[in-house]
């Protein structure tokens, strides 16, 4: 459902990782009654689920993981390339959207403590600031989820290997507002950091 507030932005959740050092789909980890994967995507979708697509990596994962995504999905070919072959997927998807994109969010599923009430404050920030590009700040550092202007898309387009958005959002540094987001520092890439996760919420 669309939230008018938020109309303009869409969301790109970034879910092509082949999970090498857990060993198995980080998607499909179960967390909070369900997997990581779809609490993203519930969390994307209070703010604008007709603007949402999630990036999978093509072939038999994507089989695995879109049986139970009921928004939008794009495939990235070039998964093993690293995640700005992602980014470029999904926002050139939604670059050409039916409806005007003014911002595109970018998101992880891996970041379990990312929640609506988070979103809402980076869209906040920017409603209040203006700027180009607002971030979550943790341990120090500028990281997603973060939002990004339009005039932003073509260099979204052209990054290349596996640094994300880190280096557009270090050259617009000055452009740039933050949300601090201290829980946004635990994604869950090994089996240790899923059972510290699991054991630091009891029940879940």
């Amino acid at each position: 459902m669309r939230n008018l507030r938020y109309y303009g932005i869409g969301i790109v959740i970034l879910a092509a990782g082949r999970s090498i050092r857990l060993g198995t789909p980080k998607q499909l980890l179960m967390y909070k009654g369900d997997t990581l994967l779809n609490n993203a995507i519930k969390t994307a979708c209070e703010i604008n689920e007709d603007s949402t697509v999630v990036v999978l990596a093509a072939g038999r994962q994507a089989k695995l993981l879109e049986k139970d995504i009921n928004v939008r999905t794009q495939y990235n070919f070039q998964y093993k390339d690293g995640i700005a072959s992602s980014i470029r997927c999904g926002v050139k998807y939604l670059k050409y959207d039916r409806r005007p994109i003014q911002y595109i969010m970018l998101m992880t599923c891996d970041q379990p403590h990312v929640d609506a009430a988070h979103l809402s404050a980076l869209i906040a920030k920017q409603e209040e600031t203006g700027a180009k590009i607002v971030a979550s700040l943790y341990e120090g550092r500028k990281g997603i989820p973060a939002l990004f202007h339009r005039k932003l898309f073509p260099e979204l387009l052209s990054l290349t290997g596996d640094t994300g958005a880190k280096h557009i959002i270090e050259k617009y540094d000055a452009d740039t507002a933050v949300v601090p987001f201290p829980l946004g520092a635990i994604d869950i890439d090994t089996e240790e950091a899923y059972q510290a996760l699991i054991t630091a919420t009891p029940g879940k």
